[in-house]
């Protein structure tokens, strides 16, 4: 209850500090100085309230929508065009609607199972078929849904070894492996994180640059099956293959739903990889596929189910983080935190170092902010205009950023992904951090490599 206490008193009080500076600051001013306070308020009252979760994500977001009319950076038209009318919103609706007909039906199952047949049952590779199967669900229904498919599955095989001496184990690395694998695979494709996201969107409505679905795997790809080979040789480590697991259950039937939803699912990644030839962009897809699901005949889940069950939360909080970037861009406030948070000397020259350096950063900042998409809207803005300040690439700097931020290795509560197999007990915070740093070290090294190695500058 005191705990209760504090967080309303929180979320009220930095809700009137930042009214307080709407109401008290002059309306305009020569320098812009009102834009820059009001827009670094309105970051420091969204970050505050969503790391300490003061409130739900989504109310959150809708009071700093509401407030910005207020804080004279917009009009209330002007703050809805960029939130709820900028066309991520309607892509991420999209997604996510595609990722319940995966949860609510047996499509995902079978090809996790399918993966865990294909590998055997010795423990060292089924843990590689947890990742493998963990990176390629996120590769296409967003990290969390592809952890909410995989994790009971995976619980049902540690289940069964509850007899084995290596019991504790097993089910660390195999959790471990579901939380990684999943963070591998929302490297590889666009649409897998909303940072990814929110990235794509300020680099198309800042810099003119588009990068398609092709030229993000391109790169993507090979820093993913990277991290899995490497986290599997880390994860592994303890694992004895003297005895094999018993990695089946109940049999998983592939019916009509299934088959159905496998050729909406096929059919859009085919267009999210080639329907630019076509004029189709990536957010235009991903609401055709989402219609597929629900049309007369089709119906492969019921609409008004949906609607209630997809996460909302996510949905206003990549909404208010497009609106929170505008707005920390066109202030000036990403200017000035690119110069506190990143050395511009450490940005030229060669281009690994460069990679590992924002990799190495960037995982250092998400400790702070505590969460992927709340990283995205705030580190990738400042690497914008860091790009800007320095005459270097925006692509550049924002691809090490952006791929780090979707790697939530260290803090538990960076990522849902890590939270749902952490709800089986089966490892520690401890556990986390000891293999997420030397994990994060090894990623520096990866995506500064690739990136190197296909001259991303």
């Amino acid at each position: 209850m005191k705990q209760r206490r504090l967080k309303l008193l929180l979320f009220y009080g930095s809700l009137a500090v930042l009214a307080g500076l709407c109401i008290a600051l002059p309306n305009a001013d020569s320098n812009g100085n009102r834009d820059v306070i009001m827009a670094s308020a309105l970051l420091v009252f969204a970050i505050v309230n969503w790391i300490l979760e003061t409130a739900p994500i989504a109310v959150t977001a809708f009071a700093v929508i509401a407030m910005v009319p207020f804080s004279g950076l917009m009009t209330i038209e002007e703050t809805i065009r960029s939130s709820f009318g900028n066309s991520i919103f309607g892509f991420f609706l999209g997604v996510l609607l595609l990722s319940y007909a995966f949860r609510t039906t047996n499509l995902g199952k079978l090809i996790s199972r399918g993966i865990f047949t294909l590998f055997g049952r010795k423990p060292k590779a089924i843990l590689l078929g947890v990742m493998i199967a963990g990176a390629l669900l996120a590769m296409w229904i967003t990290e969390v849904a592809a952890a909410a498919i995989i994790f009971p599955i995976v619980l049902s095989i540690w289940d069964k070894t509850a007899a084995r001496s290596d019991h504790g184990t097993l089910g660390k690395a195999m959790m471990l492996g579901v939380a990684w694998g999943c963070a591998f695979g929302g490297v590889a494709t666009p649409i897998a994180t909303g940072a990814n996201l929110v990235a794509l969107s300020y680099l198309k409505t800042y810099c003119g640059i588009t990068v398609s679905f092709g030229q993000w795997m391109l790169v993507g790809v090979p820093i993913c099956v990277s991290l899995i080979l490497v986290g599997w040789i880390i994860l592994k480590r303890p694992l004895k293959d003297h005895d094999e697991l018993d990695a089946h259950s109940e049999p998983i039937e592939f019916g009509a739903l299934e088959k159905r939803v496998a050729v909406v699912f096929a059919a859009a990644v085919l267009l999210w990889i080639f329907g630019g030839q076509i004029g189709l962009s990536s957010h235009h897809v991903a609401i055709l596929a989402a219609l597929s699901l629900f049309l007369p005949g089709v119906e492969i889940v019921d609409w008004k189910t949906a609607i209630r069950n997809i996460d909302w939360d996510s949905i206003f909080l990549i909404s208010a983080g497009v609106l929170i970037g505008d707005i920390l861009f066109t202030s000036g406030v990403a200017r000035q935190l690119a110069q506190v948070f990143f050395i511009p000397g450490m940005l030229h020259g060669n281009l690994f170092l460069r990679g590992a350096y924002i990799v190495l950063s960037v995982s250092v900042l998400k400790i702070m902010f505590s969460s992927n998409t709340v990283s995205g809207v705030v580190l990738v803005p400042i690497m914008i205009s860091l790009a800007a300040a320095t005459g270097l690439s925006a692509w550049g700097l924002v691809a090490p950023c952006i791929f780090s931020s979707a790697l939530s290795l260290i803090v538990i509560s960076s990522s849902p992904v890590n939270v749902i197999p952490y709800s089986s007990g089966a490892f520690s915070p401890k556990d986390v951090a000891r293999n997420g740093i030397l994990m994060t070290l090894c990623a520096a090294v990866i995506i500064g490599g690739w990136l190197a190695l296909f001259n991303v500058h």
